[in-house]
């Protein structure tokens, strides 16, 4: 076994499997980083401690190599934000006998079928579903759930490679656009009517605290994308209470207990169902607008449970925030004022306005398999009346437009 490195670095190490706003905050922390990527971007690889390329795949060969890390200098976790890996970050954690999230939880997470039968195990409503190998299977699973019904992938992560259906030649298209990205079974879901909520958790030591819960916009084409997020929900705060319950009943089912999540809930007819669990920060600006309103910024809560710190928290500086994503109906090539990226807002309320493309890009129809969103306008305030005429000054200053088929 090495021997333990005589060294005057005395700051906490952790093992890490995620991207530059997890190197960023960890660099901030002061914490010793060792990154692991497939390859490590250069990037990247100037901001940590110890940047190492390795097959991801190949779990074995990578507990070799970090073990040998860990035995010269312990690391006080293993941390990852990316659904890809944290089954991955799990089973290092676990072999490596450190904070992380559960191996269990990580593959209940991970895989939808899995969680489904998890969360059923528990008592833990969530959609009625069925498993099909085949079209027929699905035709027969859609009309014994009746329409719309929802098609996706087992393994795919969050709202990807998912499919709303509303008729059986949808299910057909749906099963044979995902057979060709995936292995033979799929899950026909029933589809919740009701509205949607976004409920952001941080697990210590079993117990879960939610810290934001989101009104949630979904686009109701063919596939299942979020569109937007208001707070605050609507649900007042007994409602929020319920909900935050229910919610961390379905997290210490699946496992978690430790690490942060964001759960997507519906409230349908017979009441809360489990939509979807990601042990991981939000993705888009849900981070960001998680913090204004509750004053816990979730990347550094992730840091801080997997190093056994108390949960850094801040004042709130925002009472409502609309949260809107720039999307398109239809595909052509982009176009939008730039000078409206630096809008701050003035005023009762400020404002953050971002675009993933730039003008001249084409973006395809939110409903397209590479589609999606293309841009965030979120205003934050502290009233409600604030929101609507500072959103309008920020689309009408961002003035989105598409040039279609040449013109």
């Amino acid at each position: 076994m090495p021997e333990r490195l005589a060294t005057a670095d005395a700051r906490p190490s952790i093992l890490c499997v995620s991207g530059r706003r997890v190197v960023d905050v960890l660099g901030e922390m002061g914490v010793h980083t060792v990154f692991l990527s497939d390859p490590t971007p250069i990037d990247l690889a100037c901001l940590v401690d110890l940047p190492l390329d390795l097959d991801l795949d190949d779990w074995a060969a990578t507990e070799a190599v970090v073990r040998g890390l860990h035995d010269a200098r312990p690391f006080a976790g293993v941390l990852s934000v990316y659904d890809a890996y944290l089954p991955l970050a799990g089973y290092l954690a676990a072999r490596l006998d450190v904070a992380g999230l559960a191996l269990p939880a990580a593959f209940n997470c991970d895989n939808k079928l899995r969680m489904r039968l998890t969360l059923e195990a528990g008592g833990i409503a969530g959609p009625a579903y069925a498993v099909v190998g085949d079209p027929d299977e699905a035709a027969a699973a859609a009309r014994r759930l009746g329409y719309p019904v929802v098609v996706k992938k087992m393994g795919a992560a969050g709202g990807r490679g998912t499919r709303l259906c509303r008729s059986p030649e949808e299910v057909a298209a749906a099963v044979t656009a995902l057979w060709a990205e995936t292995s033979p079974n799929l899950l026909v879901e029933e589809h919740v009517e009701g509205p949607e909520y976004a409920v952001q958790t941080v697990t210590v030591g079993g117990a879960t605290e939610v810290i934001s819960v989101l009104a949630q916009h979904t686009a109701t084409g063919a596939r299942p994308v979020e569109t937007g997020y208001d707070f605050p929900s609507g649900l007042g705060d007994q409602g929020e209470v319920r909900l935050g319950a229910f919610v961390a009943r379905a997290l210490r089912a699946l496992g978690v207990d430790s690490g942060i999540a964001h759960t997507q809930v519906r409230l349908g007819p017979a009441g809360p169902a489990v939509i979807n669990v990601s042990a991981r920060p939000p993705g888009g600006r849900l981070c960001e607008v998680t913090e204004a309103v509750s004053g816990v910024d979730m990347v550094r809560a992730a840091i801080e449970v997997a190093l056994g710190r108390p949960v850094t928290r801040r004042s709130p500086v925002a009472g409502h925030v609309m949260y809107r994503c720039v999307a398109f109906d239809t595909a052509g090539t982009v176009d939008y004022d730039p000078g409206a990226l630096a809008m701050a807002g003035d005023g009762p309320a400020c404002l953050s306005v971002s675009m993933d493309v730039e003008p001249g890009e084409r973006v395809l129809p939110v409903d397209h398999v590479d589609g999606g969103v293309y841009g965030r306008v979120v205003v934050y305030a502290d009233t409600a009346e604030s929101l609507e005429p500072a959103y309008r000054r920020a689309v009408d200053a961002l003035r989105p437009r598409l040039k279609r088929n040449g013109t």
